[in-house]
């Protein structure tokens, strides 16, 4: 995913949200041959949508309920969208995601420095192993010897702390804590905002696998939900931080930065 500049500002920010009719998706799914959801759904917003199509996004499909929701950021309104698919997208695909449910609205051009905000988050809290052994960006040694942690390859970072303490009883940091701290650097590290009052609550987890490609075989790795409160701290670069989204896989339904009132 292509992060977007300040120099790429001109265009208002929208907010799109759709409604997503579930077993639909599922045939096209089946047909398709797509097993990872948000491969899948990653596959239709391109096919239907083009360079259009919103990123990040936020795909939320209740368990048991015929239609979810879709929400995403953007530089399309809804009625480019509509135009878009009516053009190019196959019947079975326009009907996952219904022309008369795409609604839009433009998001704040300037956000005020010190505003708190409440936000729901859905990340994929990785760390990288390089090759000398250590996580990307931190400092501490994995136990690379082991043959768990592969040089390259992601690790889930509460793992990666947990392996750090081998004597049973000795890791001292819920996962609630470690992902927060997880989300807490991303920030740090984009500018524009910084989280407030750690931990920020951990309101789901799950291990899942992720397809990024046709026909690949996908890595296990940790899907979480996190609410909090995050403090602006810098206008322009809070927009490019809505923008860009946070962490790995922002095209696959990860890091859209969902805003709700400070609580």
């Amino acid at each position: 995913m292509t992060n977007t500049t300040a120099a790429d500002l001109s265009s208002d920010m929208q907010m799109i949200r759709a409604e997503i009719y579930v077993r639909r998706f599922q045939r096209w799914m089946g047909s398709r041959r797509l097993d990872d959801l948000d491969h899948a759904m990653h596959c239709l917003l391109v096919e239907c949508y083009g360079e259009l199509a919103p990123k990040p996004f936020r795909a939320i499909l209740p368990r048991g309920s015929a239609t979810g929701v879709l929400y995403g950021y953007g530089v399309a309104d809804a009625a480019a969208l509509r135009e878009h698919s009516a053009m190019f997208a196959d019947p079975i695909q326009a009907g996952i995601l219904p022309a008369e449910t795409l609604d839009s609205k433009v998001m704040p051009g300037h956000w005020q420095v010190g505003k708190r905000l409440g936000f729901e988050i859905r990340i994929r809290p990785v760390v990288r192993i390089n090759r000398k052994g250590s996580n990307s960006p931190g400092t501490k040694e994995t136990r690379a010897d082991s043959g768990i942690l592969r040089p390259g390859s992601e690790s889930d970072a509460y793992l990666y702390e947990a392996l750090q303490h081998p004597d049973q009883g000795t890791m001292d940091r819920s996962r609630e804590e470690v992902y927060s701290e997880w989300l807490a650097k991303q920030l740090d590290r984009r500018g524009g905002a910084s989280l407030e009052a750690q931990p920020a609550k951990l309101v789901s987890f799950q291990r899942t696998r992720a397809v990024r490609k046709l026909r690949g075989r996908g890595s296990e790795g940790p899907d979480a939900v996190l609410r909090g409160t995050i403090t602006v701290t810098d206008s322009a670069a809070f927009e490019l931080l809505l923008r860009n989204g946070v962490g790995r896989h922002r095209s696959y339904g990860y890091g859209m930065l969902l805003l709700r009132p400070a609580s």
